[in-house]
C-alpha cells in the first residue's frame, strides 16, 4: 500500500492536467516545498493541503482524516470563530481569529490570506462595513493570488478558497453600487473551466450563479438570470448540498415575478407527468413558481424549528460541511490496548523507548508522519494521515466511489452495478481497503436484489469489518456504557485532567472510520432482516457512543454518524433522535439525509392523534423532499402511504 501515498496522489493528478509544479504553489509555498511532499518526506500543513488539492480543481471532503491534536484544535477554533461572527459576538470573534493567527504562529500566506478573510467576514457580517470588507478581501487575494487583477485567469491556478473571496469581493463592490462584471466573469469562466470536481463545482457555482443572476435581473434579463438559478440549484440537488439553495430559490421566485409582469401570463406550465416537478426552457427545466414556492416553504420551516438561528443562509465564504476527522492518539491508544500491546512493544524499531509512546497518547508530543504510518501497521491499520475511501493515486476512482454513495442513497442499483465496474477496474484488488469496499457495494446491491441469502453476506461482513475493526463483546452483548459525552470545546483547557480519565478506562474502542462504518450499518440491516432488532439497535447504539465518546465533534464526522443516528432513529421510531439527525444535517448544509430524518421524525408523532393534522403536513413535506434530492423511489412510496392513511392526493391536498 506504501507505494501509494496522498503526496503521489497530488503528483499523478499535477500531471494528468500537465501542471507545473511552479504554477500550481504560485503564491502559497516553494517548488521544492511542493516535490518534498509528492516524495512523501515532509509533513504537509492542513490549510496548505486543501489549498493544493482546490487549486487542482478536487475537494479534500473525498479524503478521511487523522488529525494531531494541535491540528484539530485549529479547525475548533475555526468553527468557533464562524459561529461568533453569525452571532455577531465581536469581541469573541476577534479573539478567536487572533487565537487562530498565534497557534499558527503568522508562517505561510495561506494562514495570512485565512487571517485577512476572517478580518472581512467581521466587517461585513457584525460591522455591516462593506467598504471595510473589500478592503481585507483585497488583501486576501494578494497574499496568495498576486495575479488576481489580471484581465485572464487562464495561466493561474486558483482554489475554491481564493474563488470564494474573489465573489465575496464582487458582492462587496455590488452592496456599493458598482458591479464588477470582469472579476464576476472571470470567477465563471473559471469555475467553468477548471472546477472539475462535481461536488466542489455546485458549490461554488451556485455562488456564482446568484451573484451574477441578481446582476442580469437587475438589468431585466430575467430569462437568462433564471437559467442560471436553475442549473445551480440542479447541481446542488444532484450532490445532496442544501447550502444555499435558499438564496437561489428566492431569486428564481423573483424572476418568476417579473417574467410574469412583464408578458401578463404565468412563465413556466407544469411539464409531463414523469417530469413533474419542471417544465421545459431550452436545454435546462425550468422548476415552475409553485414548486419553487414549496421547496422553498419546507427548507425554510425546517430551519425554523430544527436549525440553528445564527446559521447563515448566504455567506459565500462558508460551505456544507462533509469533513471526516479522527484523532491520531485516540486512534492508536484505542488500537494498542484492543490488541493488547504494550507500549514498549509499540516502541520497538520506532522510538528509543516506551516513554514517547506514552507522550504522544497524553498528548504531549506528536509523531511525525512516517513514525505515525509505522505505529498504525503495528496494529494492522493501513493508513496515512490522509486517507481516500479507497486507495489509489487517481482522483477519478475517488469520485467514482463517492458517485456510488450518492446512488445508493436514492437506491439506483442498476447504475451502481455499472459504477462498480469501472470502479474496480481502477483499483488494485490485492490491497484489503480496496477489496472491502468493493466487496461492501457489491453486497449492497444483492441485498436490494434478493441474490444471496442475507445469513451468508451477514457472515462476509463480520469478515470484513474484523479485519480492522475489533469490538469488544462483552460490552457489546449487554450493552454496557461507555463514557458520557464531552463538553469538547469548554473541556480544551482541561487536556491533561481529561486524558488522566481516559487512561484510566479499559478496553476503549475508538470511532470507526467511515468504510468501518459502513460496514457497521450493513451488518445492522441484515440484522433487522432476519428479525434481530434488538441485536441490531444495540450495534447501532454501540457504535453511536464511540463517537459521542470522542473528542472529536459529530458534525466532523458527518457522513458516519449522520447515518448511524437516522438509523437509529428508525429503528426506535424515536421523536428525540430524529430531530436529533435533522438538527445535524441542517447544520451541515447537507440534503442527503434530510427526508429520511424528517419522515423518521412524522411517523413517530402518528401515535399520537392530536398530531394528526401535522402528520398529514409531514408527510407531504417529505414528499416533496424526496423530490428535491431526486430520490423518486421513496417519492412514490410516500404518495402511496399518504392516499392510504390520509386519503386524497398528496399533491392536491
Amino acid at each position: 500500500m506504501w507505494e501509494i501515498t496522498i503526496g503521489k496522489l497530488i503528483r499523478s493528478t499535477r500531471e494528468a492536467q500537465k501542471i507545473s509544479t511552479g504554477k500550481l504553489v504560485e503564491g502559497i509555498c516553494s517548488r521544492r516545498t511542493l516535490q518534498k511532499f509528492e516524495e512523501g518526506q515532509p509533513d504537509c500543513d492542513m490549510l496548505l493541503f486543501i489549498i493544493l488539492l482546490q487549486r487542482l480543481g478536487k475537494s479534500a471532503d473525498k479524503l478521511e482524516y487523522i488529525l494531531t491534536w494541535q491540528d484539530y484544535r485549529l479547525e475548533c477554533i475555526l468553527d468557533w470563530f464562524t459561529e461568533c461572527v453569525f452571532k455577531k459576538k465581536k469581541k469573541w470573534a476577534e479573539r478567536a481569529i487572533e487565537l487562530y493567527w498565534i497557534k499558527t504562529e503568522g508562517i505561510g500566506t495561506v494562514h495570512r490570506m485565512y487571517l485577512c478573510r476572517g478580518r472581512a467576514m467581521i466587517a461585513y457580517w457584525i460591522d455591516g462595513d462593506a467598504g471595510e470588507a473589500e478592503k481585507w478581501l483585497e488583501k486576501a487575494l494578494s497574499a496568495t493570488f498576486p495575479r488576481w487583477r489580471n484581465a485572464v485567469w487562464t495561466e493561474c491556478c486558483i482554489s475554491a478558497m481564493e474563488l470564494e473571496n474573489a465573489l465575496a469581493l464582487a458582492r462587496m463592490r455590488q452592496e456599493q453600487g458598482r458591479d464588477d462584471a470582469g472579476l464576476l466573469r472571470r470567477c465563471g469562466e473559471y469555475i467553468g473551466r477548471m472546477v472539475t470536481d462535481g461536488e466542489e463545482h455546485a458549490k461554488l457555482f451556485g455562488k456564482y450563479a446568484w451573484l451574477t443572476a441578481a446582476v442580469r435581473l437587475r438589468k431585466g434579463r430575467c430569462e437568462e438570470a433564471m437559467e442560471l438559478c436553475m442549473k445551480a440549484l440542479e447541481e446542488l440537488r444532484q450532490y445532496g448540498i442544501e447550502y444555499f439553495m435558499r438564496p437561489l430559490l428566492r431569486l428564481m421566485l423573483r424572476c418568476h415575478e417579473r417574467l410574469e409582469r412583464k408578458k401578463g401570463r404565468e412563465t413556466v406550465q407544469e411539464g409531463p407527468r414523469r417530469r413533474r416537478e419542471a417544465g421545459v426552457r431550452g436545454s435546462v427545466f425550468w422548476i415552475p413558481k409553485k414548486r419553487c414556492m414549496i421547496y422553498l416553504q419546507i427548507l425554510e420551516h425546517l430551519h425554523e424549528q430544527f436549525g440553528e438561528p445564527w446559521y447563515p443562509q448566504d455567506s459565500l465564504l462558508c460551505n456544507c460541511c462533509q469533513k471526516s476527522y479522527h484523532l491520531d492518539y485516540e486512534v492508536l491508544y484505542a488500537e494498542r490496548c484492543v490488541k493488547g500491546m504494550t507500549q514498549e512493544r509499540m516502541a520497538e524499531g520506532i522510538y528509543h523507548s516506551a516513554k514517547a509512546i506514552g507522550e504522544i497518547e497524553r498528548v504531549e508530543s506528536m509523531s511525525s508522519t512516517r513514525r505515525f504510518s509505522m505505529m498504525l501497521g503495528k496494529v494492522g491499520l493501513e493508513k496515512e494521515r490522509r486517507n481516500g475511501f479507497v486507495v489509489t493515486d487517481s482522483f477519478e476512482a475517488l469520485e467514482l466511489r463517492k458517485e456510488i454513495q450518492t446512488c445508493a442513497g436514492r437506491q439506483q442499483y442498476d447504475i451502481m452495478r455499472l459504477l462498480l465496474r469501472r470502479l474496480e477496474q481502477q483499483l488494485d484488488m490485492e490491497i484489503f481497503e480496496n477489496y472491502r469496499t468493493v466487496q461492501l457495494i457489491r453486497n449492497s446491491i444483492d441485498i436490494a436484489s434478493e441474490m444471496r441469502p442475507c445469513e451468508k453476506i451477514l457472515a462476509e461482513d463480520w469478515e470484513l469489518l474484523d479485519k480492522t475493526y475489533c469490538f469488544v463483546p462483552d460490552e457489546w452483548k449487554v450493552g454496557a456504557e461507555l463514557a458520557p459525552r464531552q463538553n469538547k470545546l469548554g473541556n480544551i483547557g482541561r487536556l491533561p485532567e481529561l486524558k488522566k480519565e481516559r487512561l484510566g478506562r479499559k478496553r476503549l474502542c475508538r470511532a470507526p472510520m467511515k468504510n468501518e462504518t459502513d460496514v457497521i450499518n450493513q451488518i445492522a440491516l441484515l440484522l433487522q432482516k432476519l428479525g434481530k432488532d434488538r441485536e441490531a439497535l444495540r450495534l447501532y447504539e454501540w457504535t453511536l457512543q464511540t463517537f459521542e465518546q470522542s473528542r472529536v465533534y459529530t458534525r466532523h464526522r458527518f457522513l458516519s454518524y449522520g447515518l448511524l443516528l437516522g438509523n437509529v432513529a428508525i429503528a426506535k421510531c424515536s421523536v428525540e433522535e430524529s430531530s436529533k439527525a435533522l438538527r445535524q444535517s441542517l447544520r451541515c448544509g447537507k440534503l442527503c439525509f434530510l427526508a429520511n430524518d424528517y419522515l423518521t421524525l412524522a411517523c413517530a408523532l402518528e401515535d399520537d392523534s392530536s398530531k394528526h393534522d401535522l402528520c398529514c403536513q409531514m408527510i407531504r413535506e417529505t414528499y416533496y423532499l424526496f423530490e428535491l434530492m431526486y430520490n423518486y423511489r421513496k417519492q412514490s412510496i410516500i404518495k402511496k402511504y399518504y392516499e392510504n392513511n390520509y386519503g386524497g392526493d398528496v399533491e392536491e391536498d
